[in-house]
């Protein structure tokens, strides 16, 4: 059997030959390791690291891309029992839409990296639809939902509307042409090569355009100055260039005589294919490597905590055991792992550092709705005690004004109305929506749709710090550590929680508050986070601080 048929694709019937077969065994073998990473990476989906990507997005590009793929790959094998209208479609539908998925996750990196700016605003979360008539509804349907939905989920239906119009499109196209319709009335019956030219294959050209030659240079200028730690953009960089060549090649085979040679073993649309391929690899191993890499890190990290409890519990402590030091055989050297009470005196006592690791946590590893929890959640613990033990108000008005507080982290950090929810365990949010789910409907429903740049965070509230304005994120800080008397000194103003007397038109007034909120209600998600936050963040900020400091 030759390893080329003398003929090469010409449409006289089953190439079977070396090359053919060799394409039929590459796609088998490639879908089964293409379907098993994407199956482990979707196991992985909410892992905290690549949570933010968006990963069913870029599972659905990687797969629609890969049955044009397939499709592409038995081409030369089925050598003209691929119809000239099943190859229409799929320059037309898969192809396109394929892209326009995969530049959809692209935009992830840009629209989380301006989305963190979001929690620099006090407006951060989204209104419910209020109780309005069916006809008021639908009315004002797309201006509420352009208004309270998050960037990425408006991209997304620009994304979808724009799908529609190429399937629409391609339909009209392939209804009213002779190549493809008994019923056309534009074009002739043509040969199986001849119809492969055409006019009838532009719109899936433009397309493909706008996308690879439009939206994927302006996202690179959009993200050139990103800096994130997970090599985010080194992927979208690479991922949009390895797209660049393949419309340019395949416009060439088709409409060039010169590569008629290439193109009897060598498909025009096969001329994709290297970019395509390059794409999806790029999309599943980057971010399975980013979860091993967290993992691994976490696996020291306990390694090291459980090392010290030992030390601790044999009475073995010794002084240099402040920080804890794990070695990492890998590299050779030793590498020094800052102790959870370093993170805490920074949220609590530091506020210059705190400042320095919020600003890292937003433009480097995005994730610093987590941090802004933290803060809030500490804040909330002092105000309970400062209202119950310091300042002259009645148990029932006391209790009020702290679920209020209290309903505000839970609408902008944590329920459906957060532009960016906290990743927290099952287990923790069922408990926190036990508490406030009621309060957050009533309360979430009747804000207004539209609200003012300057508008506060709850109908009730006046804005305290951090929160004072859109631009003010050096964050004071809430306690300062008296080293003669050796106690905490308090030096946050008095809370202004909401009126002293109740408003009959505020939404809570009757609303009866859970006997089980205390003090406590945020310990549970408290914990997790700042584990969350410890464990890989605030060690590469020390990290980061350390780089900085040895090579200034």
């Amino acid at each position: 059997m030759p390893f080329l048929n003398s003929g090469g694709h010409d449409y006289s019937g089953a190439n079977l030959d070396g090359w053919g077969i060799l394409q039929l065994v590459f796609a088998i073998l490639y879908t089964i390791v293409l379907v098993v990473l994407c199956g482990i990476l979707w196991t992985q989906r909410h892992h905290p690291i690549i949570r933010m990507r968006k990963i069913p997005l870029a599972i659905a590009a990687v797969l629609v891309l890969h049955v044009y793929v397939v499709l592409v790959l038995i081409v030369y094998p089925l050598n003209g029992k691929f119809p000239c209208s099943a190859e229409f479609w799929i320059m037309s539908i898969y192809l396109p839409i394929g892209i326009g998925l995969f530049q959809a996750q692209n935009q992830q990196l840009l629209l989380i990296s301006r989305g963190q700016q979001v929690l620099l605003t006090p407006d951060i979360y989204k209104p419910l639809p209020s109780g309005k008539t069916r006809w008021q509804y639908y009315r004002n349907m797309f201006i509420i939902w352009c208004k309270s939905t998050k960037q990425q989920d408006a991209f997304e239906g620009f994304i979808a509307a724009g799908i529609m119009i190429q399937f629409l499109g391609s339909l009209i196209i392939y209804m009213i042409s002779r190549k493809f319709s008994a019923y056309g009335v534009v074009s002739q019956r043509t040969t199986e090569e001849l119809c492969r030219r055409g006019w009838e294959w532009a719109p899936s050209i433009i397309w493909q355009a706008v996308w690879n030659y439009i939206a994927g240079p302006y996202l690179l200028w959009k993200i050139r100055m990103i800096r994130d730690i997970y090599n985010w953009r080194l992927q979208t960089t690479l991922a949009i260039l390895a797209g660049l060549p393949g419309t340019p090649l395949w416009l060439a085979a088709v409409y060039s005589d010169s590569l008629d040679g290439v193109s009897k073993y060598w498909c025009p649309a096969m001329w994709f294919l290297p970019g395509l391929i390059t794409m999806q690899l790029i999309t599943v191993l980057s971010a399975l490597f980013q979860v091993w890499r967290s993992k691994r890190q976490a696996k020291l990290v306990d390694g090291a905590l459980h090392e010290f409890d030992i030390k601790q519990h044999n009475g073995t402590v010794g002084p240099n055991d402040s920080i804890i030091t794990t070695s990492t055989k890998s590299k050779g050297s030793s590498r020094s792992r800052v102790p959870m009470k370093a993170m805490e005196d920074c949220l609590i006592n530091n506020g210059l550092e705190y400042n320095a690791f919020y600003h890292f946590c937003t433009t480097k590893t995005f994730n610093g709705e987590n941090l802004v929890f933290l803060h809030r959640t500490i804040k909330f613990k002092l105000d309970w005690r400062r209202l119950f033990n310091l300042l002259n108000v009645s148990h029932d008005t006391a209790r009020l004004r702290l679920y209020r507080e209290a309903l505000d982290i839970y609408l902008t950090l944590i329920w459906k109305t957060a532009k960016y929810p906290l990743n927290l365990p099952s287990q923790i949010s069922r408990d926190l929506n036990a508490l406030f789910e009621d309060a957050a409907t009533i309360v979430a429903a009747n804000r207004p749709s539209a609200p003012r740049l300057d508008s506060n965070v709850t109908p009730w509230d006046e804005p305290t710090e951090p929160f004072s304005s859109a631009g003010d994120h050096l964050l004071r800080p809430m306690l300062r550590r008296s080293l003669d008397k050796g106690s905490a000194t308090e030096l946050i103003s008095e809370p202004d929680l909401g009126p002293t007397s109740l408003d009959p038109s505020d939404a809570l007034t009757d609303f009866p508050i859970p006997a089980s909120f205390d003090e406590s209600c945020f310990d549970a998600a408290f914990a997790s986070i700042k584990h969350m936050m410890w464990e890989q963040p605030y060690q590469d900020f020390m990290k980061s601080k350390r780089n900085s400091a040895a090579s200034a």
